[in-house]
């Protein structure tokens, strides 16, 4: 069922256009836009010809890219940049929007500072102020164009915008100054409509699957700091996919912070075209194929220098190497969600990986912990390595087109919820089965976040409800107990945290990590412990009296990046149980 298919003119070639004419000759002309450096160079080019100054610069993080595109440091001694505070918006927007400035300046220290707050009226800037060897002072105005508006829920949200000024001398008819609609922010709005006016079943499932195919002139430029890349594809991606499951979540009367909606499966495919942009939504039945780029499973011995996520097929073979007693769930597309219990000595564990099938180092990290318990055979544990396999294969299909991206849309399983979140059944059967065969009290549960900047520019820039990953900030543990487990929680925890803070490459890039995230959040709302950062809290959910979630920075990464996290994974289960099973042995 095809509920959208349009097309939509490219703003920026609107725009050249309008200005290619003798009417404009002589006049200077700034736009903002979500386009490449190349596209935004050859606008300003071809407009050159008919007599018109044109500046085109990135409405999409535009003082990272104002210091990567114009901004000389030759001379420079140190940078202030103020940046703008708006009434009814979160304080900290712009300083996010800012991230990883330090990094991009070549050693010179930056300081961010917040400007008076005001009311949002024309043109949004950052003030830069250049300090250079010789005491002068060079002050750049940086424009960050947005506009307010309502979003899909009714709210009032502060949305990137395109921009167009015009400083026309002696024809006053010609100035302008405005916002002007992104072609981008069109193609979100049109695939949002069309669902919101569609007419739903009144209970979930929705649907199947819903595809939303989005193609634009988006592109992606690293930009040489850890993992971190802009990328307009990545920022359409979340957005687009976040507001479909919040909008259909409140047309079905869900609560906007209820996990067990389940609306069916959303899946973003955004290409990259030159133009005209074009927008097609549809409805279709499930896909049980195991899609996308094939990587060949490993073909060493050993898991530790695996440098990419594994095929299911690995995960598969080596769990099967394992040994122990079997046993199985079944996804809600029908895979099988494996597991195997290796008996030995009380007490016993339950592992876990895959629940958010994005997240790639777990699955490695569980398998190589659990081949070393087995070898040293002092404790007995079950082990889940791949609990969502439907979201998994969405993840390898999204990661044929984008390897590097974050890939959110395999964040849950093929019902669009969290499996953590059901009622007992399909995936997150699978848990109660490892914990009916051991009785285990510690649950370790392998997780991972971005390794580079989550954006939502369309809706208020920073994710909604997951404002603590919007930027990476090294492996994360965050530690659940309930009421009379507090003292053996903090016994593990303080284990895994000794032990991580001998691993010195894991050290280093969190060291990196926590510094570039404290430069942009000024209220850290976590602990750390020898560049280990962590958060420890009394719940009465769950299923298990403790449990230990690590939460690596590797949505998507390979190479050395991917063996430090999947080795920390490892080295955290390893030195959970050892910690556990010591203190259990002395009660």
């Amino acid at each position: 069922m095809i509920l959208c298919d349009l097309m939509i003119e490219a703003t920026l070639d609107e725009l050249v256009d309008a200005f290619s004419n003798r009417i404009h000759a002589g006049c200077i002309v700034d736009i903002w836009v979500f386009d490449s450096l190349e596209r935004r160079c050859a606008a300003r080019e071809a407009l050159s010809r008919h007599d018109v100054r044109a500046n085109v610069r990135s409405a999409y993080k535009p003082l990272v890219h104002a210091f990567l595109d114009e901004i000389d440091l030759d001379g420079v001694k140190s940078i202030l940049v103020h940046y703008p505070i708006v009434t009814d918006v979160e304080e900290r927007r712009f300083l996010l929007e800012a991230y990883p400035l330090q990094s991009l300046t070549g050693g010179r220290p930056v300081v961010l500072k917040p400007l008076e707050r005001r009311q949002m009226h024309g043109l949004l800037c950052y003030k830069v102020e250049l300090h250079a060897d010789d005491g002068a002072i060079e002050t750049i105005e940086v424009a960050a164009p947005n506009v307010f508006r309502t979003d899909h829920l009714g709210g009032r949200i502060l949305s990137c915008s395109g921009w167009v000024r015009v400083i026309a001398d002696g024809k006053p008819e010609l100035s302008r100054d405005g916002p002007v609609p992104l072609d981008q922010a069109k193609a979100f709005e049109a695939a949002l409509t069309a669902v919101k006016g569609h007419e739903w079943p009144a209970v979930p499932p929705l649907f199947d699957r819903m595809n939303i195919r989005i193609e634009a002139p988006f592109y992606d430029r690293e930009i040489g700091v850890g993992s971190e890349c802009l990328s307009t594809a990545e920022a359409m991606h979340e957005d687009i996919y976040f507001s479909m499951l919040e909008a259909l979540k409140t047309m079905s009367g869900f609560h906007e912070h209820d996990r067990t909606f389940q609306p069916g499966q959303i899946v973003p495919d955004i290409r990259t075209c030159k133009g005209p942009l074009k927008v097609c939504v549809t409805l279709e039945a499930n896909r049980t194929i195991d899609a996308g780029r094939k990587r060949a499973a490993p073909a060493r011995d050993c898991l530790d220098e695996v440098g990419h996520w594994l095929e299911p097929d690995a995960i598969k073979t080596r769990l099967d190497a394992l040994g122990g007693d079997t046993y199985e769930a079944v996804s809600q597309r029908g895979r099988p969600v494996w597991g195997t219990h290796i008996a030995g000595p009380e007490p016993q564990v339950v592992i876990s990986a895959g629940q958010h099938s994005n997240e790639t180092s777990g699955p490695v990290g569980a398998l190589r912990a659990a081949e070393r318990l087995k070898q040293a055979g002092t404790i007995g544990f079950a082990l889940s390595p791949l609990e969502n396999p439907d979201g998994y294969a969405l993840f390898r299909e999204l990661a044929g087109i984008y390897p590097n991206h974050m890939h959110h849309a395999a964040r849950y399983t093929a019902g669009g919820g969290d499996l953590e979140y059901f009622d007992r059944g399909f995936e997150n059967e699978v848990r109660y089965l490892g914990r009916k065969k051991t009785g285990a009290d510690l649950h370790l549960n392998l997780h991972g976040y971005p390794a580079h900047e989550w954006t939502r520019p369309f809706t208020g820039y920073v994710p909604k409800g997951f404002e603590l990953w919007t930027i990476p900030k090294g492996f994360f543990l965050i530690v659940r107990y309930k009421s009379g487990w507090k003292d053996l929680a903090r016994v593990v925890l303080r284990a895994i945290i000794d032990d991580l803070a001998t691993y010195e490459p894991l050290v280093a890039l969190n060291k990196a990590q926590l510094a570039r995230y404290r430069h942009h959040v000024e209220d850290v709302s976590f602990a750390v412990d020898r560049n280990i950062p962590f958060m420890i809290s009394e719940e009465e959910a769950g299923l298990f009296p403790i449990t230990i979630i690590t939460e690596a920075p590797d949505e998507t990464i390979y190479g050395e990046d991917f063996i430090i996290a999947h080795t920390a994974q490892m080295r955290a289960v390893l030195a959970a149980v050892e910690a556990y099973r010591r203190a259990r042995k002395t009660v």
